[in-house]
């Protein structure tokens, strides 16, 4: 968790453990000071979020040195 080494986590609404580990990670990485951004609308759009959003296709957490 050191913003060089990619990391991918999934999970399902249906699963409660699935859902603890993707908020336990996404909780640390914004702690760490990563932006996240919920992809949406099949992968054509990102928008950037504060809080997990369990229904998002795809969240990146992006690094400060990320994009520029």
């Amino acid at each position: 968790m050191n913003g060089d080494i990619k990391e991918k986590y999934s999970w399902s609404a249906d699963c409660p453990k699935d859902l603890q580990v993707a908020l336990e990670k996404f909780n640390q990485y914004m702690k760490r000071g990563f932006i996240a951004c919920k992809i949406v609308n099949h992968g054509e759009m990102g928008m950037q979020i504060a809080e997990f959003d369990l229904e998002a296709e795809e969240i990146i957490m992006l690094g400060l040195a990320d994009g520029g």
